[in-house]
């Protein structure tokens, strides 16, 4: 006998989903504000301000010199999967805490990252990701990189609802979907 659980796990979702919608808006009023602020400091009352400004790179600083946002395309180097052109945002001890970017390998992220710190080295947490075919998912990951949970969709008309169990000691990760017509689970092998 299967529990029906669709009214609390829709409810969690379209809170995960409006706690995003907040979250974008506010990242693109301060990223609006922030090029705002610039261009209004770089007006000269002599001088009619640029129509235009382009640069590489644009960086905002807090109070005392430290990095805070970014706004540019990664250096060729990066230890991202693919190369990112957007915003990045950093915290108040200057360790990168999230953005928002088109990706060289034609998705668009927004990411948020867990304090420097605090579980495992790969601090990425929360993910909202299209993907360069259209697919679209929302990942939440716990503090050991593992998934707990995704909201997928994938560009054809499918999708649904992912949760995950990780068994350490098998060496298994134990899957299951929720879509609307159903569900199922499925077991995998991971780790060498």
């Amino acid at each position: 006998m299967v529990e029906n659980t669709s009214g609390t796990l829709a409810s969690r979702i379209a809170e995960l989903e409006a706690r995003l919608r907040r979250m974008k808006t506010i990242f693109s009023i301060g990223a609006l504000a922030g090029l705002g602020i610039l261009v209004v400091g770089m007006a000269d009352e002599k001088k009619p301000p640029p129509q235009e400004i382009t640069v590489k790179k644009i960086t905002v600083v807090d109070d005392v010199g430290r990095k805070r946002i970014v706004l540019g395309q990664d250096p060729k180097n990066t230890q991202r999967k693919s190369r990112s052109a957007g915003v990045t945002i950093y915290d108040d001890k200057g360790s990168e805490r999230g953005g928002f970017g088109t990706m060289a390998d034609g998705s668009v992220v927004f990411a948020m990252d867990a304090p420097a710190g605090v579980g495992a080295p790969m601090r990425d947490r929360l993910g909202l990701v299209v993907g360069s075919n259209g697919s679209a998912h929302i990942m939440l990951i716990d503090n050991e990189t593992r998934a707990v949970a995704k909201l997928q969709s994938d560009g054809k008309g499918g999708g649904g609802v992912q949760v995950f169990k990780w068994d350490m000691d098998k060496k298994k990760i134990h899957v299951k979907t929720f879509t609307y017509d159903g569900e199922k689970t499925e077991t995998h092998n991971f780790g060498g």
